[in-house]
């Protein structure tokens, strides 16, 4: 069993401007900032075993404010970056047809697998642990519904996550 506190990244530049971000570093607005220190304050009284994140600079940096007054080993990994757009990267989302993914774009179902790929992952390498996941807002959604058994075509079951929201799972 693996005791988890999923959250997202605060608030960035690229959130504001409303463009696809997906591995772009992004940058934290002031008020992702501020998400940032009240996401360490709301778990200040949780204890926790270790901290596992995207390698993107926008978790990196939110990961960094929170968990400023707390010594946990952290581990950054790709398997937790968000969805790969291709050559969406960087438009502003209402540029494009969504209803037509680019090619080298990664598809929903293939975050979902990389999802599953993390909880294999996280269930050989955190078992008995507390552990704040930090990540992005599809990603998270991916990893959510494996977690509850739901089916990639059926991800939009699962509710978006504000900036810096945190949801607690139990890993079994």
């Amino acid at each position: 069993m693996v005791d988890l506190y999923i959250a997202r990244h605060g608030q960035t530049e690229e959130n504001v401007a409303r463009i696809f971000q997906g591995h772009l570093p992004g940058h934290l607005t002031e008020e992702g900032k501020r998400q940032a220190v009240e996401l360490g304050r709301r778990l200040a009284g949780i204890e926790l075993d270790a901290v596992l994140s995207s390698d993107l600079q926008r978790v990196v940096d939110t990961v960094r404010l929170a968990m400023a007054f707390r010594n946990l080993p952290w581990e950054k990994t790709p398997l937790l970056r968000e969805i790969d757009w291709g050559s969406w990267t960087g438009l502003p989302l209402d540029s494009v047809d969504r209803s037509r993914i680019p090619a080298d774009a990664e598809s929903k179902e293939m975050l979902y697998e990389r999802a599953g790929k993390c909880i294999g992952y996280i269930r050989r390498h955190y078992q008995g642990k507390r552990l704040l996941v930090v990540a992005h807002g599809l990603i998270n959604r991916s990893l959510r519904a494996q977690i509850e058994g739901i089916p990639a075509d059926r991800l939009t079951s699962i509710p978006h996550m504000d900036n810096c929201e945190v949801v607690h799972m139990t890993l079994v």
